[in-house]
């Protein structure tokens, strides 16, 4: 034996340990994959703190306590580290060469090279598989989803009970404690994030931006919520228990929008029924995203510099969602083949300085002819 997989991470950030560890350790620890006649036996070593949970829930085909091959690396003289470790156990197993993932850390790699392994990073995860979804994933990613759905219409519905003041500024329901008061992005941020987290998901910086704010994709919102004026709310929540995410954005309006809002609103609106209606197995995502970048084009909302400012559709239509919120395939202009069972977002959006942004969302799984829509949502502008 050769060759071999190495992670040495812990797993609640790291998608790759996860999905092959099946397992959440904050910590970092040893994951091989020793490779036989085109099979591979994934292996974990653990810390006394973690072995015996592992043997029980782990999805590793073995699990060892690390402190053996921590003295074995001792006793080659080697200085006491998780790579030493690997290194000690790998060199049992008669591994010279391995493969490790692309962000691997360089100290790690400096140490086995040092102790002469021959390291190679692979170019992307370790498990190319994973864009892939099993029907279990899909299950998880379905109940993400739900959770993701049914907090957007907590929020919309905390807004559609809120009032304007003279000032143009939403204020809370006349029935709520605070009534009277300015709402705030933070304030409807709580709304959605207290829902997610009591249904056992982690909200990860909900995006809830009004106005000039809503111009940047990224930019979460803060402070007052003025009427009449866009609110993009993109909510992306991860589901304790297993580790997958949900992820969904809508556009709302307390009051009336303006004519060109609105027509930039029916512009996304129709540009992402064009991108789910055309999702299906084997369609290239460039075609997705450029038939959407034309339909903008032709409605007369352009992309490029204005005023110093970035304005149009200046990012992806979508991206791959499962351990990772970002993930393969990008629905881009770069272009990727559909397979079956991926899960991609479908997103466009306009942003401009002087009108605000709006972006529309929906996670959906490909399928033969078609994709099943796991946001399943209705898309409405303006709470009255």
């Amino acid at each position: 034996m050769s060759t071999a997989k190495l992670l040495i991470s812990g797993s609640e950030h790291f998608a790759d340990m996860l999905y092959v560890s099946g397992l959440f350790v904050p910590d970092a620890f040893i994951v091989v994959g020793l490779e036989h006649e085109n099979n591979i036996a994934w292996h974990g070593l653990l810390s006394p703190l973690e072995v015996d949970r592992a043997k029980v829930q782990s999805k590793l085909d073995e699990v060892h306590l690390d402190t053996v091959w921590h003295d074995k690396a001792k006793n080659n003289g080697w200085q006491r580290s998780l790579s030493t470790a690997a290194a000690a156990f790998l060199q049992a197993h008669g591994v010279k060469n391995v493969t490790v993932p692309a962000d691997f850390p360089f100290l790690y790699a400096r140490e086995l090279i040092t102790l002469g392994f021959e390291v190679s990073p692979s170019p992307a995860s370790l498990f190319p598989e994973r864009v892939i979804k099993s029907e279990d994933e899909i299950i998880r990613l379905t109940h993400a989803e739900k959770l993701t759905a049914q907090s957007m219409l907590k929020a919309e519905t905390f807004i559609a009970a809120c009032g304007i003041n003279n000032d143009g500024l939403v204020i809370f329901p006349s029935e709520h404690e605070r009534a009277g008061e300015v709402v705030t992005s933070e304030a409807i941020r709580a709304v959605i994030e207290t829902f997610l987290i009591g249904q056992g998901a982690v909200p990860s910086h909900t995006i809830v931006a009004c106005g000039s704010q809503s111009a940047d994709p990224h930019d979460m919102g803060s402070g007052n919520i003025s009427a009449h004026q866009p609110i993009i709310i993109d909510i992306f929540p991860r589901l304790v228990a297993s580790g997958y995410w949900g992820d969904m954005t809508r556009t709302y309006v307390k009051g009336k929008a303006s004519e060109t809002l609105n027509h930039m609103y029916q512009t996304v609106f129709e540009g992402q029924s064009m991108g789910l209606d055309m999702v299906q197995a084997g369609v290239d995502t460039a075609n997705i995203h450029n038939s959407i970048t034309a339909h903008f084009d032709k409605q007369g909302f352009k992309t490029g510099i204005a005023n110093g400012k970035q304005g149009g559709f200046f990012h992806g239509t979508g991206h791959g969602v499962g351990l990772d919120i970002h993930e393969n395939p990008r629905v881009s202009s770069n272009g990727a083949i559909l397979e079956q069972r991926m899960v991609i977002t479908i997103e466009p959006g306009l942003y401009y300085a002087d009108i605000g942004g709006v972006r529309l969302e929906d996670l959906v799984v490909v399928r033969e002819n078609g994709c099943d829509n796991l946001t399943n949502f209705h898309r409405t502008l303006e709470l009255e």
